[in-house]
């Protein structure tokens, strides 16, 4: 009898503990004075935490509203900035178990950055509790907005900063990587580290050099990130597009700092390599010859110090 008594104590004290533990949970659930934070990320090496913007909070009989400015005019920090490339796709989730704190995503939107008239509605799929939006072609600096439901509980505005396919040249960098020769592997493979990716969604491997015989060059190979397998944007000449843009002007920058070499070329392919350089997997190409961008925009030798091509 006393084993069976102090078994029933035992469950009793447990139950009352698990029972706490559910009443602390829902307290808690219930005190939150405003809405739950809105992790946003590309891959799991890219998470970053959207804004909070206007919302209406319901706790404890109380209903808390806070009213802010658009999106597309927030302060933004690195906490809630993001880069991206034209394809990719970004996953935005509420931080919060749906079970508890039910919630609809109702509508997404983008902006220009500071320019809240520009806005537009964006299409978006749900994959799991997460809005997926899939990063547009216009390059440039945009505001990306998100309206969530939380049903009985409020709703609220998020923003996020995205960096689509914007690119900036570290001008003094490049420029202490001068060199007379394409010979010269290890400081034209710094200068082509050193160069900003065309987007993105890139990843810049390897390099290969002609050094043997004239025309001089060197031919940079990229592909894409892993989660952009199969979906990585190629440069287009007809009409000319971002990707193409930047190629055009890392090529002016190693012809700048090359000073032997002739022609540069960008090798693409749409799939991650496998350790080794295959230069066979590569179907696109795009090349620039210092004879057709030297008609173009005049002598290369100081092209750094145009402050109209080069961001500083």
């Amino acid at each position: 009898m006393r084993g069976n008594r102090r078994g029933i104590v035992y469950m009793v004290l447990i139950l009352a503990v698990l029972g706490g533990i559910y009443l602390y949970t829902e307290l808690q659930s219930q005190m939150a004075t405003k809405p739950p934070e809105l992790p946003e990320f590309l891959s799991d090496e890219m998470q970053k935490e959207a804004q909070m913007g206007t919302y209406e909070w319901r706790s404890l009989g109380r209903s808390i509203i806070a009213d802010s400015d658009h999106p597309a005019n927030f302060t933004y920090t690195e906490e809630s900035r993001i880069a991206a490339s034209s394809g990719q796709r970004l996953y935005l989730t509420p931080l919060v178990e749906s079970e508890k704190v039910p919630y609809e995503i109702i509508s997404a939107a983008v902006s220009e950055k500071g320019k809240p008239e520009t806005e537009v509605k964006l299409d978006f799929t749900i994959h799991g509790d997460a809005a997926v939006i899939t990063i547009p072609e216009n390059s440039g600096t945009f505001v990306y907005s998100l309206q969530v439901d939380y049903l009985e509980k409020g709703d609220a505005v998020y923003g996020l900063e995205v960096l689509v396919d914007v690119v900036e040249y570290d001008v003094e960098k490049l420029r202490a990587l001068k060199t007379p020769y394409v010979g010269n592997a290890s400081t034209v493979s710094e200068a082509v580290s050193a160069l900003p990716l065309p987007g993105s969604g890139y990843v810049q491997r390897y390099i290969s050099l002609e050094t043997e015989k004239e025309p001089y060059g060197i031919t940079v190979y990229y592909e894409p990130k892993e989660e952009l397998t199969n979906l990585l944007q190629y440069p287009e000449a007809e009409p000319v597009n971002e990707i193409h843009r930047v190629m055009e002007k890392n090529a002016l920058v190693l012809l700048s700092l090359v000073e032997n070499a002739d022609e540069i070329t960008f090798k693409v392919k749409n799939e991650p390599s496998e350790g080794m350089l295959d230069m066979s997997s590569y179907d696109g190409s795009l090349k620039f010859t210092r004879e057709e961008l030297t008609e173009k925009y005049g002598p290369l030798e100081n092209i750094l110090s145009r402050e109209d091509l080069f961001l500083r």
